[in-house]
């Protein structure tokens, strides 16, 4: 079967599977050096359900012009190249070669499939064997209070959004604690004012003590680490 997924692709075969490039192949191979037996496309996952049109559709073809098109509209499905349990994580690694453009949009559309889901999860696209024992050494090193921080991040305001995404991606929790702390000093500051005056009165301030506390944690485990 042709890989839809990466251009120019060569089917491999290795241990009995045949592996759609010689990336999955190596993808596959390290894993196993590194203890963990993964699922290769094991699950299939629906993006969309099939529709069955009511609305006139018309399309243009140079043999019948304008002509009456009320097909079922098919269902998006996405199947991701490798899958494992690791470190209490539910792990998905896609191995990237020249992508073509439908998978641009069923990665869209499966990111907002799993902010549904309540186990952790991380999606790493591996180009090279190095980038995906960089994957895993990022998983090994995921603890409770960074899931709890990813999670409480989106409920800082939408200025700070961005910002507190990428100190986290540095790991810069002491930039990230601070900016936090302006953010709630702000905050209660602006909860004083009379109601209609208020600018942050739809953020959850509670959620924001419990960000700040998780990254407080964090930075003084990393504290203790480096003596």
């Amino acid at each position: 079967m042709e890989n839809k997924k990466i251009k120019n692709a060569r089917k491999t075969d290795f241990q009995g599977i045949e592996f759609k490039s010689s990336l999955e192949k190596t993808i596959y191979n390290t894993l196993i050096e590194q203890g963990i037996t993964p699922a290769y496309e094991g699950v299939t996952y629906n993006l969309s359900d099939a529709v069955k049109p009511t609305q006139a559709f018309y399309v243009r073809s140079s043999s019948f012009g304008y002509h009456y098109e009320m097909k079922p509209i098919s269902k998006i499905t996405y199947t991701p190249d490798f899958t494992f349990e690791l470190n209490g994580i539910f792990v998905i690694i896609e191995a990237k070669g020249f992508e073509n453009d439908v998978y641009y949009l069923k990665k869209n559309l499966f990111r907002k499939l799993i902010e549904k889901w309540d186990n952790p999860t991380m999606f790493f696209e591996v180009r090279t064997k190095k980038e995906l024992l960089q994957s895993l050494d990022i998983v090994r090193m995921e603890t409770k209070e960074l899931t709890d921080i990813r999670k409480l991040i989106p409920k800082l305001p939408d200025k700070e959004y961005p910002i507190a995404n990428k100190l986290l991606a540095e790991r810069n929790f002491s930039d990230l604690e601070v900016v936090v702390n302006k953010v709630i000093a702000k905050i209660e500051k602006d909860r004083k004012k009379p109601d209609e005056e208020q600018r942050y009165a739809d953020i959850d301030l509670d959620s924001l003590y419990n960000l700040v506390t998780n990254i407080s944690m964090i930075t003084i485990h990393e504290y203790i680490k480096g003596y």
